[in-house]
């Protein structure tokens, strides 16, 4: 199947935009992170030099397309979004994480709403056990961000969304900071610990439910309460409520 793709494409054409099309396709049908064959079998499967493919590669990996990882090989690129920044981004700074827990309340909710209707068993699996991880005693508050980020992460993935992954790709590094400093705030009440455990569990079930207008009301309410026990553990003026 995959020879008469590749015989189809070869008709009429230039080698090298036989290949860019040829990964460019491939990329498109693959998931962020699937790795692509080698350049040793590229050349092998086109019959040509390995010129020749490192040629199409530059082409499609100036697209944005490829990541090109030393040693390892070429890697499945997340969709890049335009030109999209935040600058000056303070994340010892109060008003900054309420800020980007106002951009989460309408991600997190649609990308549960989807998830819960697309989700198969094994990403059921993976967020049940980072949600676990997010609150074992005897770990770390670095850790269990990142058991809380890598669960949050999963729920946009069981979107089979590449423009959801994207954003969530842009906003890491975002998402990863405002986990922390909520998490650190949890970390000195047990009863605000519990109410994000449960939280977390209930939007799980909903999830595994497959139920996506609980699983969209519990996400935003999620966020919302995390804006809401700042206001309680800070002053209100900082972080505004949202209505």
């Amino acid at each position: 199947m995959m020879s008469d793709k590749i015989s189809s494409l070869k008709r009429g054409r230039r080698l090298t935009d036989t290949i860019a099309e040829y990964l460019t396709t491939t990329v498109r049908e693959l998931a962020p992170g699937a790795k692509l064959p080698s350049e040793n079998q590229l050349a092998k499967r086109f019959g040509v030099s390995r010129s020749a493919v490192r040629e199409a590669i530059s082409g499609v990996a100036s697209l944005g397309l490829l990541e090109i990882r030393k040693g390892a090989g070429m890697f499945v690129r997340a969709p890049f979004v335009g030109n999209l920044q935040f600058r000056g981004v303070d994340y010892s700074n109060l008003a900054n994480t309420a800020k980007l827990l106002e951009i989460r309340t309408g991600l997190d909710a649609a990308a549960a709403r989807i998830a819960a209707i697309r989700r198969t068993a094994e990403e059921v699996k993976f967020l049940q056990e980072m949600n676990a991880a997010a609150f074992r005693p005897d770990l770390s508050i670095a850790e269990t961000v990142e058991a809380d980020l890598a669960f949050h992460l999963a729920i946009v993935r069981a979107t089979q969304n590449e423009y959801f992954v994207s954003i969530q790709t842009f906003l890491l590094d975002h998402l990863r900071a405002g986990i922390h400093f909520t998490r650190t705030l949890e970390s000195y009440s047990d009863e605000m610990m519990e109410e994000v455990r449960s939280e977390h569990g209930q939007i799980l079930q909903a999830i595994e439910d497959r139920n996506p207008d609980l699983a969209s009301r519990l996400a935003e309410q999620h966020v919302l309460n995390a804006r809401r026990r700042m206001r309680d553990a800070f002053a209100s003026q900082v972080v505004p409520d949202v209505r």
